[in-house]
């Protein structure tokens, strides 16, 4: 498969072994602790880097935070963002009981409110972008109802694919009922797992792709190791 039909992503296409199709739409099971946030800014970063248009949405992490950190490794971020092909969708501000800056941004994430203010942002900007990610889509069960929230997420899921861009969706482990976790794998393209694991009396950060459908894959724990400047790469496992 070419670019127009697939992309390569830091970290999982190397577990993958191959770019993953575009149209895709994976979920991150995470644990707190693990480093989700970061793999995240890995994937964007280089696909900026390589002309990629590529968003965010932040729910647990101030805007500016993500921004600092993308910096280190995407020198003209300021410049992708006025060309509009670098987008932070802001779904934290409002907890801060501040109104957001950004040019994407809700004021409620109860799901009544939400989709009336997000609907028309979806329409015009879904179909841009080649990868799109969030960093906790956990923190929405804190303002609305399980079941309510599935319906939701299963509608979403059925529309991203149908554009061109791979979507990753991250959700905290052990925060849902088991009925959540089975509809969610059973309804994304993939699942990425991260973990920490003690080894030899310290703890480590480890990845696996769990599933991806219609894809021959490796499912082993792969050990991570966080970079001087804060991003992610595969580390060789531990002896």
């Amino acid at each position: 498969m070419n670019e127009h039909q697939s992309l390569q992503l830091p970290i999982i296409s190397e577990l993958l072994e191959g770019p993953v199709p575009r149209g895709k739409v994976l979920v991150g099971l995470y644990e707190p602790s693990s480093q989700w946030l970061p793999l995240i800014l890995t994937v964007a970063a280089e696909l900026l880097r390589r002309g990629c248009v590529v968003g965010i949405g932040t729910l647990a992490t101030p805007t500016s935070q993500i921004r600092q950190q993308l910096a280190r490794s995407v020198q003209n971020l300021q410049e992708l963002e006025a060309a509009k092909r670098f987008a932070l969708i802001d779904w934290y501000t409002w907890m801060t009981g501040t109104k957001s800056t950004e040019r994407r941004s809700v004021d409620s994430l109860g799901l009544a409110q939400f989709n009336v203010q997000d609907s028309k942002y979806q329409k015009d900007d879904s179909s841009l972008y080649d990868f799109m990610a969030s960093d906790n889509l956990s923190t929405f069960l804190k303002y609305n109802d399980e079941r309510t929230f599935m319906q939701w997420l299963d509608k979403t899921i059925a529309r991203m694919r149908e554009f061109k861009g791979i979507r990753l969706y991250g959700f905290i482990k052990s925060f849902h009922s088991d009925a959540f976790y089975a509809n969610l794998q059973g309804t994304a393209d993939g699942v990425i797992e991260l973990n920490v694991h003690e080894s030899e009396g310290r703890l480590e950060n480890v990845i696996r792709l769990k599933s991806i459908r219609g894809m021959q894959h490796q499912t082993d724990w792969r050990p991570l190791r966080v970079t001087d400047s804060g991003f992610l790469e595969l580390a060789s496992a531990s002896k």
